[in-house]
């Protein structure tokens, strides 16, 4: 990593452990960071690993290619047997995986160039909608907005595509953020009018992120400690909303049934602010690298991939489940060493 990579690491880092060391739940908080490192240690060494290997990469992406393959099928095929087509409810086995299913899929054609990549692509929708993976779509919407915009930024006034983005971007945010619940006594809970309309945000996920924002003003610099936050007083009372909400889901709901259901709340809430801010640097930083080395094409994808993943984590998964997290590493080491096995360039 270069210079300015590592100062960001180790400043991520250390927030990430003050937080940890005053955690109310220190064996939690010190399990998930320890995993986090884990996982950021070994896309490293996967990375430098298959760099110098080419052909063990290549022949392991042979494998990893036929295995998207084999799983898009399986879930096709399941989906398809187990749906009720009367009522046609969700099929929910596959629902969370599908998350990242769905963008390796997408990301066919960066790992392997095959006209058979239309197989997975066309079963990929309907999967998508007899699961109702809202996420994955949201993803696939944020992923696709971001290559837009990139596309502009190449083609015309970088500097105004720059600012209009980040103006749109800062007025959507202050929007969603002042427009939340933020007050949660049982008088305020049964007169509460929604301003945010719960179609584009359910009311469920404006009362955990409102809750969950409220509390990170208590502690606002190193958070309650990872993967704690519904252990946070009162985060485990009903919501107890009145009828008209219980349509919504809200009715005897927590105000954080087990984590606030968006990576950047999530963080700031468990790790704050100096760790939310210096874990992002760390993450751009690394990706800046990688498409500084990329050609155009490539590019995309990795641009693709990285606003598919964090933009599905604003509803979507807690940061520090496992497999989800260990998923991004994986998938972006392995870009990684596609983008840099044609270059051959020092990480």
């Amino acid at each position: 990593m270069e210079k300015k990579t590592r100062v960001c690491f180790w400043l991520f880092f250390t927030f990430f452990f003050i937080a940890t060391i005053n955690s109310s739940l220190i064996e939690r908080s010190s399990l998930v960071f320890i995993y986090l490192m884990f996982f950021i240690f070994l896309s490293l060494n996967l990375f430098e690993c298959f760099k110098k290997n080419t052909k063990a990469f290549e022949n392991t992406l042979i494998f990893f290619v036929v295995s998207i393959y084999a799983n898009i099928i399986i879930i096709f095929f399941y989906d398809f047997t187990k749906i009720n087509w009367e009522t046609f409810q969700e099929v929910r086995r596959f629902k969370g995986v599908l998350n990242i299913i769905c963008v390796l899929v997408l990301l066919l054609p960066f790992f392997k160039k095959s006209k058979f990549n239309l197989i997975p692509f066309l079963l990929l929708p309907p999967c998508l909608i007899i699961s109702n993976c809202n996420s994955a779509i949201l993803g696939i919407l944020i992923g696709l907005l971001s290559c837009f915009i990139y596309y502009l930024y190449q083609n015309f006034s970088k500097k105004k595509v720059l600012v209009l983005t980040t103006l749109f971007t800062l007025i959507f945010s202050s929007y969603i953020i002042s427009n939340l619940p933020n007050k949660f006594d049982y008088e305020s809970i049964q007169n509460y009018n929604f301003k945010i309309p719960t179609q584009l945000i359910d009311a469920h996920r404006q009362y955990i992120w409102g809750f969950s924002l409220e509390k990170f003003k208590e502690k606002p610099f190193f958070g309650y400690g990872p993967d704690t936050s519904n252990f946070i007083a009162e985060g485990q009372k009903e919501i107890g909303s009145p009828d008209k909400c219980r349509g919504c889901g809200t009715g005897t709901m927590k105000f954080i049934p087990s984590h606030p259901h968006n990576f950047l709340v999530e963080l700031l809430l468990e790790t704050g602010l100096f760790g939310t801010i210096f874990f992002l640097a760390f993450i751009c930083l690394i990706n800046l690298k990688i498409a500084i080395n990329s050609n155009n094409y490539d590019r995309f994808f990795l641009l693709f991939f990285n606003f598919y993943f964090w933009g599905a984590s604003l509803v979507n998964f807690s940061f520090w489940l496992g497999w989800w997290q260990g998923s991004y590493f994986f998938i972006l080491a392995l870009i990684s060493i596609k983008i840099f096995s044609k270059k051959r360039t020092e990480f």
